[in-house]
């Protein structure tokens, strides 16, 4: 009865750590690319333990007298190890290219993004439908002026939270800059594309009207965002430099977690939520929401973060447009974590996360002028 047990247990262990190996070293694969790209962008850590416990268990069936079951378990388990292993020296590599090193029992235990606490919670607005629209403030401890983040969640642009990076947005605030974490509308009704860029402008502009009283400094105002939320950072910068949003300050630097690039480019349901209908019908807000349609000279400095295995916004789309920006000599640079998909770094604790942490600091030291405590 054990050796059974240990040999059913052992196919199906065996079965979950080679989907995800095959899937990560092959994320263009249907359905297993993208489980492999998923689960080693988020707890690479956890792949490789769960594959050297794939080890253990073929040298328990040797042990109990299936010595060739056992043989091949722990073999095949084994190679996958080495390889889940690989992307560990690759996720570390980078951090270390950032000025990091990667703590490994963070990596194993912090699975999620722990409450950040922010300092105070203001409404700021309303939606069409007069729904209460509300930011959260990150506060640094020490005495300002301090630059400003205002941060815009992710959600393609119809679910999603304002607290979904709050251990982020506490990070930076103990690093020096300010974080405004703002709640945007969100349909129904639709379209909402317009609307949203408002949102983000109006909370920028709050963090100016504010400034005197929360120790922020309104000529260092960043827009940042992930996913969405980065999409819509982009076009609210582009919208206040046209003069689209009128009252709302003009951003120092741009910080964009895997922008998606292009509205043409998504579900047809996303361009119904965002412009009111098929992107064709509706050219102009279709460019006024997409960052390829953006870029140009003097457009501030911006950060592009990416996995290098995202399955939502595909990582040529991503890579193309961070070469238009620098072709158009727009300032910053782009920093790709490998074997990476999208949200890799909402696990605060994930190599990815700790990887592109260093990277932003760095970039709203130089661009937004923060003094690290």
């Amino acid at each position: 009865m054990l050796v059974w047990l240990v040999r059913v247990v052992g196919v199906v262990w065996l079965a979950t750590v080679l989907l995800v190996a095959v899937g990560t070293y092959a994320p263009r694969l249907p359905v297993i690319g993208f489980l492999g790209s998923f689960v080693t962008g988020q707890y690479p850590l956890h792949a490789a333990l769960g594959a050297l416990a794939g080890v253990g268990l073929g040298a328990l069936a040797w042990g109990l007298g299936s010595a060739r079951f056992g043989v091949v378990v722990g073999a095949l388990a084994l190679v996958a190890t080495v390889g889940l292993g690989a992307v560990l020296v690759d996720q570390a590599r980078t951090a270390r290219a950032e000025g990091a090193d990667v703590d490994w029992w963070a990596a194993l235990t912090v699975l999620g993004q722990p409450d950040g606490r922010p300092d105070r919670t203001e409404q700021y607005g309303v939606d069409e439908l007069g729904r209460p629209l509300r930011l959260d403030l990150y506060r640094p401890a020490g005495p300002g002026p301090h630059p400003v983040v205002v941060w815009v969640h992710g959600g393609s642009w119809v679910r999603g939270e304002r607290d979904d990076r709050t251990a982020l947005n506490r990070w930076l605030a103990d690093r020096g800059t300010a974080v405004v974490s703002v709640e945007y509308r969100l349909p129904p009704p639709s379209p909402v594309g317009e609307g949203q860029r408002r949102d983000v402008a109006a909370a920028a502009a709050w963090a100016v009207a504010h400034a005197a009283e929360e120790d922020l400094d309104p000529a260092r105002i960043v827009l940042a965002g992930q996913s969405a939320g980065a999409t819509l950072a982009i076009s609210t910068t582009a919208g206040i430099l046209d003069g689209d949003l009128p009252g709302a300050p003009t951003p120092r630097a741009v910080v964009a977690y895997y922008p998606a690039t292009d509205l043409r480019l998504v579900d047809r349901s996303l361009q119904n939520a965002v412009l009111g209908g098929r992107a064709a019908q509706y050219p102009e807000e279709a460019r006024a929401s997409s960052p390829v349609d953006l870029v140009r000279p003097g457009l501030p400095p911006t950060l592009v973060v990416l996995g290098s295995a995202d399955h939502f916004v595909f990582p040529d789309r991503v890579l193309a447009y961070d070469r238009a920006l620098r072709d158009a000599g727009v300032p910053g640079r782009l920093v790709e974590v490998p074997h990476a998909d999208h949200v890799f770094d909402y696990p605060f604790g994930s190599p990815g996360a700790q990887a592109t942490r260093p990277a932003v600091a760095a970039f709203l030291a130089e661009h937004a002028g923060v003094r690290t405590p």
